[in-house]
């Protein structure tokens, strides 16, 4: 198992907007020292509160210059929403940064307000299929501008006629690792099949909902012979992660930030009109529903615990598939000192065990 951390960069409990992102900088350098291999981070727009992280690649330019080791990446960066040839630019630039330690996540979006701002088609409903299409189409484009000196491109909804040649390249050749966000169940098939590691999520989905699409994900990743010239899939599952001296002291400190988030991924994408519900009639859960801390803790949601116990669950995740966990110890403004101690006793005590 590999260990990575996780932000959102949550503004709460007081905390300024210039704490957090600073906060977690230290977070990151501190974890690299503890035995954290990586360190991933959202995109999302309009989430007051919930995200203030709207650029992270300019986060992990940052990061890039205060660690020499981890593995960095979005997690994920919304194709439908960006223009492919500045996305692809930035990128290979923060790819430079980092001496080639970027990996490109990449999803489809899901939250409304982002759609109808940038004016693009929405990833769930009637536009489901034209949102997959501007996504491939936004993907081949970046790819392009990566591996090809020259190249014209004339698409469905981009037209480059005359020939262009996008600098910088990426020093990972022939481009970074791509990870793509399994938000749907065909998703878990679909991106292994094409040659990309996944990111799911136990955030709003449990673990038991899970295990069967990773063992779909790894039999596609196989029949396609992606094994053969680029070893296992990578499984980077974003799960929210506290632990302390016994596991009461843990579930204490944890769960009142635990459930101030849960609570905000509820307000930002929960389905609220008759529109968005016809969007979410084809998920597995109404996981919205669900908002206590017994339910959160039982079905995995979260890790949190004394060490031992975290262990055991890590374990858990680990015989389903999971190669990599994408730990989010900094959840709804939990104070930073609290952060530090957690990672620092996870890295002391969990890594050891398990990586």
């Amino acid at each position: 198992m590999k260990f990575g951390i996780f932000f959102e960069l949550e503004v709460n409990q007081g905390y300024t907007e210039r704490d957090m992102w600073h906060n977690a900088l230290a977070q990151v350098a501190f974890a690299e020292q503890v035995g954290f291999e990586s360190v991933y981070a959202v995109e999302h727009h309009f989430n007051p509160g919930y995200s203030h992280s709207p650029c992270p690649e300019i986060f992990f330019a940052a990061a890039s210059q205060r660690t020499k080791t981890m593995r960095m990446g979005t997690a994920v960066q919304l194709l439908p929403i960006a223009h492919p040839v500045r996305l692809a630019e930035r990128i290979a630039a923060i790819d430079i940064l980092t001496d080639g330690r970027y990996d490109f996540g990449i999803g489809r979006g899901a939250y409304t307000k982002e759609f109808v701002t940038f004016d693009k088609p929405h990833a769930m409903g009637e536009t489901k299929e034209v949102n997959r299409e501007l996504w491939n189409e936004c993907l081949d484009i970046i790819l392009k501008c990566w591996t090809l000196e020259d190249f014209t491109h004339a698409g469905k909804f981009y037209n480059f006629p005359e020939p262009i040649n996008v600098v910088p390249k990426p020093v990972q050749k022939p481009h970074p690792p791509i990870y793509a966000a399994t938000g749907s169940v065909e998703s878990y098939e679909l991106y292994p099949k094409m040659g990309f590691h996944i990111m799911p999520t136990t955030a709003v989905q449990p673990i038991d909902r899970l295990a069967p699409h990773l063992a779909v994900a790894n039999r596609a990743w196989k029949a396609a012979g992606h094994d053969v010239d680029r070893g296992q899939l990578e499984v980077n599952c974003l799960v929210p992660v506290h632990t302390a001296a016994t596991s009461t002291a843990a579930a204490e400190r944890m769960k009142d930030y635990e459930l101030w988030y849960f609570q905000k991924l509820v307000e930002f994408f929960s389905p609220k009109t008759e529109a968005d519900h016809a969007r979410h009639a084809q998920m597995e859960t109404r996981w919205w529903e669900n908002t206590n801390w017994d339910y959160i803790q039982s079905e995995r949601l979260v890790i949190c615990g004394e060490p031992k116990e975290c262990i055991e669950i890590v374990k858990e995740f680990e015989e389903i598939g999971v190669t990599r966990l994408m730990c989010q110890f900094q959840v709804g403004g939990m104070p930073h000192d609290m952060v530090m101690e957690a990672l620092k006793m996870w890295g002391e005590e969990v890594i050891p065990t398990c990586a």
